[in-house]
Order: C-alpha cells, then sequence, then structure tokens
C-alpha cells in the first residue's frame, strides 16, 4: 500500500483551552502509535491510502485520524493523483475517535463523524474497551465500530466493526473527500517546495 500522510490540521479550539484542559500527552502518545499500528495492518501492494489528522468537517466534529484507501489501478497513468476525477467509485472514508478513558464522549464524538465517513469506529485500551464491550449492543444499533489498542505492544483488537456501512450523509462525504484533497494538493506542494529549496 503506498500510504501518504497528510498535513490536514485545521483550527482545533480544543488547541486554545488552558494547558490543563487540552489533549494529554498520552492521548497524542496513543493516537500516533495507532496510526503506525493501523497503517501497518492495512498495508497492501494493491492499494493506495491517504492519511491524516484532526479533519474538520463543519457541523460534524473534528476527527481524531482519518483513513482514505482505495484499490489502485495498476492501468491507471496517475493511481494517487490528488483530484476527484482520478478517485474510484469504491473509495473508502475511515474516521477513528481515540480515548484512553472515556469511551462514551468518543462514541458520541464517532457518531457524528458517521455522517461523512463510510465507517467510524472507537478506539481505546483494553481496559476501556472491556468496559465498553458490555454496550456493544449500542454499537451495533448504530453500525459505530470499537476496536481495542494496545500501545506498547501495537496490536489492535477489531471488537466490531460494521460489515457494511455508508455515510449518513453523501453530502458531508462529498465535503469531507473535498477538504481532504485539497490538503493533499497542499501537502504535496509544500513537499515539492521543500525539495526545491534544498536543492537551492
Amino acid at each position: 500500500m503506498a500510504t501518504v500522510g497528510l498535513n490536514i490540521r485545521g483550527v482545533n479550539p480544543r488547541r486554545n483551552l488552558p494547558g490543563h484542559l487540552s489533549r494529554k500527552r498520552t492521548e497524542s502518545n496513543f493516537l500516533c502509535a495507532f496510526e503506525r499500528a493501523y497503517q501497518a495492518s492495512a498495508n497492501s501492494a494493491t492499494s493506495t491510502a491517504l492519511t491524516g489528522r484532526d479533519l474538520e468537517v463543519s457541523g460534524y466534529g473534528i476527527a481524531d485520524l482519518i483513513w482514505v484507501g482505495w484499490r489502485q489501478n495498476p492501468d491507471s497513468a496517475d493511481a494517487t493523483a490528488y483530484s476527484l476525477e482520478f478517485l474510484p467509485p469504491k473509495l473508502r472514508l475511515y474516521a477513528f475517535e481515540l480515548k484512553i478513558v472515556h469511551w462514551r464522549k468518543a462514541f458520541k464524538q464517532a457518531f457524528r463523524y458517521s455522517y461523512f465517513a463510510d465507517r467510524s469506529i472507537v478506539v481505546v485500551p483494553p481496559h476501556t474497551a472491556a468496559i465498553a464491550s458490555a454496550h456493544l449492543a449500542v454499537f451495533k444499533l448504530h453500525s459505530i465500530g470499537l476496536w481495542s489498542f494496545e500501545a506498547h505492544t501495537a496490536k489492535i483488537r477489531r471488537i466490531y466493526t460494521p460489515r457494511s456501512s455508508k455515510a449518513r450523509s453523501l453530502k458531508a462525504r462529498s465535503r469531507a473527500i473535498e477538504l481532504i484533497l485539497s490538503r493533499a494538493k497542499l501537502s504535496k506542494l509544500g513537499k515539492l517546495q521543500e525539495s526545491v529549496s534544498k536543492r537551492l
């Protein structure tokens, strides 16, 4: 899989809060570790993917992590082009909400992401997952995934993943994809400019 990490961060109101109220370093480390582990587990020679953090889709919250994947057409002249016309119809957009303890808050946020994401998944440590699993019927009822992740072993356990799920709002999904692609183009341009600057 050709995975491209994007700088898609927008204005995040959580960063304007006092230090003791902002996201804990532990949660940030948890997110970084999960992102690496998920990219490794999703590896495939026939797929292409874009990943990024803190995607804000107006009205639907700020997803901790997004993953956009599609099957690469070997005959395509530019399978990784960052443009809607080059993307296949079977594109998959996943949104993840990660929490250390507060799985209920994670569930509420993940439900909001389900309006623009094909799969919206809550990711928590094993001890929190054990508690949340007692309410698995709620996750299934609303087609919200529940995974556990052990950071020190990089082990992902997919407790429940909706088999077939589509974004609740096609309009919101299109908007999310447009935002991701626009950030991808900017990220690609930035890397190109950085490469040119090093040569000068």
